[in-house]
């Protein structure tokens, strides 16, 4: 038996294309974030870092192809992103169900006919109450609480013959819904504390009418306006304080449905978003006409809202992108290696102008004519290299000095063009050793029988 070794080469690209493949999927999350916080930071104060400058100077690095200076956080990213976007998304959609909810209580109120004064203060607050910021929102809600306070300790007789109970309670409940902020005084304790019990609508679970629409506040602020329309559906929200009890069921009913509709066409929207990013991280080392045909097939499967499509295409971009990975690492393995060996005194023997994968090469030194190195190039880098010998005049039979002396230099060879190619970015793992000597050379015919053998390139014919 030669002498056998099989060594699994892996280039540095490998790593950088998967470097790349991440950072292209935080950009996307980037984006994403940013905008949520932008939105965010129209109604609230924000806290954390700023993520729009995060996306800036990734940009200007990514564009600008320095990318690498971006690796040093760009794990600490991937695993973090994620979580800041459910934050922020969370944090987003209360800010806009509570504003949602400050504006039914002004419509809610606006219902019950108050006084021209107090009519143009509540039309007031129910224009604006979806940009409110911060303490504009407070200060609002505040006002508000007071109306509900002093119309609660009004006696219903006295009151203005239009106030019903139900507009009263559905105010109440959905002040009560967000708790005062920075007042001290949350709203359900300080109703709690009311006198006015029989004007009270309970909160204890969605059954309520008042507990469906502050659902219903909570479904359509989750909505991204991005991907869904949803100012209908707050105006028909909006015109429930006006509706008589028995409409007011319907109209629910009929608004529960189409956002139900919505925030599953927006989910299916997401994750088209989502497949489509993911595919298109797969192809981002990549620049070739087949690169660029997948990533057209993603970006019209996007266009035209086809989520199978896009599943399809980028399944086939990823699998395409790992097997064009592999390719190019061979080939740069298998040239890196030969261009090693020529430098170490050793004759490539080609059967072209390049060394594909899946086919065999020898390589011989010109100083021992009785002896090859049989090359073959598994997939994505490996290599097997196996020491043959030539029959020649007074070769000894089995196991003999010079066939180890040949076997030893080559491992010797090996491992010192593992060590160049490992300053290049190509590192080297053996996967079978055969030791030197470790059986008997089953010797080749001798070289002068074999010169016009098919397939022996460019083997010369020499004697020992």
């Amino acid at each position: 038996m030669s002498k056998l070794v099989l060594v699994n080469y892996r280039v540095s690209d490998a790593e950088e294309r998967e470097t790349r493949r991440k950072i292209a999927l935080i950009r996307s999350t980037l984006e994403r974030c940013a905008r949520l916080q932008r939105e965010l930071a129209k109604l609230e104060p924000v806290a954390g870092r700023d993520w729009s400058e995060v996306l800036e100077r990734y940009g200007k690095l990514v564009d600008a192809s320095q990318w690498n200076q971006f690796v040093d956080e760009y794990n600490r990213l991937y695993d973090e992103l994620p979580e800041v976007e459910r934050r922020l998304e969370k944090e987003l959609k209360d800010a806009k169900a509570k504003r949602l909810r400050l504006e039914l209580t002004a419509a809610a109120l606006l219902a019950a006919a108050g006084t021209p004064a107090e009519r143009q203060e509540l039309e007031a607050i129910s224009q604006g109450a979806g940009g409110l910021h911060g303490r504009k929102f407070q200060d609002a809600q505040s006002r508000l609480e007071k109306l509900v306070r002093r119309r609660l300790e009004t006696p219903l007789s006295v009151a203005d013959p239009t106030l019903t109970s139900d507009q009263i309670a559905l105010a109440h409940d959905l002040l009560a819904a967000s708790p005062g902020e920075g007042t001290g005084t949350p709203m359900q304790r300080g109703f709690g504390e009311s006198e006015s019990a029989p004007y009270e609508a309970s909160l204890a679970g969605s059954a309520t009418p008042s507990g469906r629409v502050i659902q219903l506040s909570e479904r359509l602020a989750e909505l991204d306006p991005a991907l869904v329309s949803v100012d209908d559906l707050v105006a028909r929200l909006l015109e429930l304080p006006a509706k008589s009890a028995g409409d007011r069921g319907l109209l629910i009913d009929s608004i529960e449905l189409e956002a139900q509709e919505r925030l599953s066409a927006a989910k299916r929207k997401r994750e088209l978003e989502a497949v489509v990013d993911d595919g298109l991280a797969w192809l981002t080392p990549f620049q070739s006409l087949s690169a660029d045909s997948l990533r057209e097939r993603l970006t019209a499967a996007a266009a035209a809202g086809d989520l199978v499509a896009a599943r399809r295409a980028s399944a086939d971009a990823r699998a395409w992108a790992e097997a064009e990975g592999e390719r190019q690492d061979g080939v740069r393995v298998r040239a890196a290696l030969l261009g090693e060996l020529r430098e170490l005194g050793y004759e490539v023997n080609l059967q072209g102008e390049a060394w594909d994968e899946g086919s065999r090469i020898t390589i011989q030194k010109p100083s021992e004519p009785n002896y090859d190195v049989q090359l073959s190039a598994a997939p994505g880098g490996a290599i097997q290299s196996k020491v043959r010998a030539y029959d020649h005049a007074g070769r000894s039979a089995g196991i003999n000095r010079r066939d180890v002396e040949v076997e030893q230099g080559w491992c010797d060879d090996l491992s010192r063009v593992s060590k160049l190619l490992a300053e290049r970015g190509v590192a080297a793992q053996i996967v079978h050793e055969d030791r030197p000597g470790s059986a008997a050379q089953a010797p080749l015919p001798a070289r002068r029988d074999r010169a016009d053998a098919p397939g022996l390139g460019k083997a010369r014919s020499r004697k020992a």
